[in-house]
């Protein structure tokens, strides 16, 4: 249904650069952390997931990941990571070719600031090239949330645990998540998640003033549904909701999902976290 009726916000280009939800995160209460960190169902059968310490040159974290086959999330313990505080989560754009950035340095100079080196990522006491980031020029200050786009570094998959079954090549999402899966071990064989195709994100007005342009000319289509704006992407649509002193970033997210399950389709963690499966092959995610 969210995906009817969308009108274009721009003029549609051939060189349009393209950006599809890469991942987001969001920090946690230290009992939902762990609820979630410690469910048999999440950790064995909901998805393909890890709990992963993770090192860079600019900061060293550790979270619980969830991963789909072009999308995945991310969760923080608010009491122990240099990420944000709780409640705080950020969304991550992705481009899913190699000169995806490119594109953006060339056709959206003026909205884009691309970071000239690569994030890196430790593998065996050695940094590996992982992936360039770019900023939004004359973003609004969100107390709490962080908007960002991303392009995997080629070098990446030839460098971060290379396969002798793969041409260890490419950028996209799927391949750098197909990558993380291989090298895990006691993952499910039909995991649920496929794919986070929906979310509802709480901001301020400057900040959905700004990034409704900044979608527009990415190509994002939207809709105002009962004073509410909806964004349809690749893949993804995004709802943006009025931020309040309790409502603030990431609160719902919709998954596509390969199933649901026989007994149990509501599963809850903490006081407010609440994952449930529908008919419809959907599921959803409260926090």
């Amino acid at each position: 249904m969210l995906m009817l009726g969308f009108s274009s916000l721009g003029q549609e280009k051939a060189n349009q650069p393209s950006l599809a939800l890469n991942h987001f995160y969001i920090v946690l209460d230290s009992a939902t952390y762990k609820a979630i960190e410690q469910n048999p169902f999440l950790r064995r059968e909901f998805a393909v997931t890890e709990q992963r310490t993770t090192t860079r040159l600019d900061m060293t974290y550790t979270g619980v990941y969830f991963y789909g086959d072009n999308t995945y999330f991310e969760f923080f313990d608010a009491s122990n990571q240099p990420i944000g505080q709780l409640g705080d989560s950020g969304v991550a754009l992705g481009a899913d070719q190699t000169g995806g950035f490119d594109a953006i340095k060339k056709e959206l100079a003026s909205q884009f600031t691309v970071a000239p080196a690569p994030i890196t990522r430790q593998l065996d006491q050695r940094q590996v090239p992982w992936f360039y980031t770019a900023g939004f020029k004359e973003f609004p200050q969100d107390p709490g949330l962080k908007i960002w786009a991303m392009e995997y570094h080629p070098r990446f998959l030839a460098e971060w645990n290379p396969q002798s079954d793969s041409r260890n090549e490419g950028v996209s999402r799927k391949e750098i998540l197909q990558r993380y899966v291989s090298v895990l071990k006691d993952k499910p064989v039909s995991p649920y998640l496929k794919d986070v195709i929906a979310m509802t994100v709480a901001v301020n007005e400057p900040t959905q003033k700004r990034f409704v342009e900044l979608a527009g000319s990415l190509g994002y289509s939207r809709r105002v549904e009962s004073g509410t704006t909806l964004l349809e992407g690749p893949g993804v649509v995004l709802k943006l909701v009025a931020r309040t002193d309790k409502l603030r970033g990431i609160q719902e997210i919709t998954m596509r999902v390969g199933r649901r399950p026989e007994k149990q389709t509501e599963f809850r963690f903490g006081a407010r976290s609440v994952l449930r499966f529908h008919d419809d092959g959907l599921a959803t995610w409260s926090f």
